[in-house]
């Protein structure tokens, strides 16, 4: 089911990217109903796999508690703090040891000017609120009260 969930939220993705590159109304519309589809399929699945108690971790065998609720702070700069990595689920190691392959642990990317201004301009689109702490699928797949 979490599988068939990722698939109908992929799909609504692709659905708006159509959308935005066609100028055919009929097309928009025809898409537009079939995104909005994929959004009632999400649900229903949603909606089934929180129907099975308890349905998490996915899988059969339980991860490490030594590192399920773990956080390693790999950010070099702008370090961005909230629900997805503080608080009493969460423990922060600030400083972690080195990457074992002898490299600094960091991905190394070069961009051109323009593409950097695109980049920086995705980055303010999509910036997370640090403030917000919603109930995840997981938490309640665990059964954990929230």
């Amino acid at each position: 089911m979490r599988s068939n969930i990722a698939a109908e939220a992929r799909a609504k993705i692709i659905y708006e990217r159509l959308i935005n590159i066609t100028d055919d109304p009929g097309i928009k519309e025809a898409l537009g109903f079939l995104m909005t589809r994929e959004i009632a399929h999400q649900k229903s699945f949603e909606k089934a796999l929180h129907s099975i108690q308890p349905n998490f971790p996915q899988g059969k065998l339980p991860g490490n508690p030594s590192f399920t609720s773990v956080y390693f702070n790999m950010s070099k700069g702008d370090d961005a703090r909230g629900p997805w990595n503080e608080g009493g689920d969460w423990q922060f190691v600030e400083e972690p040891q080195p990457a074992v392959d002898g490299g600094d642990g960091t991905a190394t990317v070069t961009v051109t000017e323009a593409d950097l201004q695109t980049l920086q301009s995705m980055a303010s689109r999509t910036a997370s609120d640090p403030t917000a702490d919603p109930s995840t699928g997981a938490d309640l797949g665990a059964g954990k009260q929230v």
